[in-house]
């Protein structure tokens, strides 16, 4: 009787060992792998004071498909003295933004960006004709015809993340405390298979 318990009891952990199989799919978890989904792109107020204007937006190509479009104009460079603040509101329950869920915040705005976006800043600065791929990027007013979103997989963001809607806050600074000028992002982050 007991060497059937026994045989049972190893039949039993036979079948449960994973070996190489594929981590278990656990669908319903609050984080992880991510795509993501653009839904809109502003000022957050009025750029006519700011000495950093970004006057970009989504174009739909298709359904499913976004380009940024538009212009930034610098009335001072883009260097590594302007911080940058990013803070992220999530999308309660309710339908309200809770602010602060995530914040962001660092000097070196210029050599930060670059390391954020990895491959994707080469086609920035191809997509805007920026005159050159290092900090700082001079005064002027680049303009694109269209940068392809799906490009912004080729990226050091965090791989793994939590799921749902955001809002950024985008607040680029002086060191002196000045601001130069502000945007919003917003984006569903979603699992890879929705």
């Amino acid at each position: 009787m007991s060497l059937q318990y026994v045989l049972l009891f190893l039949c039993f952990i036979f079948i449960t060992i994973k070996g190489d199989k594929p981590p278990t799919y656990f669908p319903n978890l609050p984080l992880g792998e991510y795509k993501l989904k653009f839904k809109a792109l502003f000022p957050c107020e009025s750029t006519e004071n700011h000495k950093l204007q970004y006057n970009v937006y989504f174009s739909k190509k298709t359904a499913t498909e976004f380009e940024l479009k538009g212009n930034m104009t610098l009335h001072v460079p883009f260097d590594d003295s302007v911080s940058i603040s990013i803070n992220m509101a999530v999308k309660s329950s309710i339908g309200g933004w809770k602010d602060n869920a995530h914040v962001y915040t660092t000097t070196n705005a210029c050599s930060k960006t670059i390391w954020l976006f990895g491959e994707l800043w080469n086609d920035i600065v191809r997509g805007f004709h920026l005159p050159r791929f290092n900090c700082p990027t001079p005064p002027g007013v680049y303009v694109t015809s269209g940068i392809d979103m799906e490009k912004l997989r080729q990226n050091n963001f965090p791989k793994k993340f939590f799921y749902g809607e955001y809002k950024m806050t985008f607040l680029f600074t002086k060191s002196t405390g000045e601001k130069l000028g502000c945007f919003v992002l917003v984006l569903d982050v979603i699992r890879p298979w929705e």
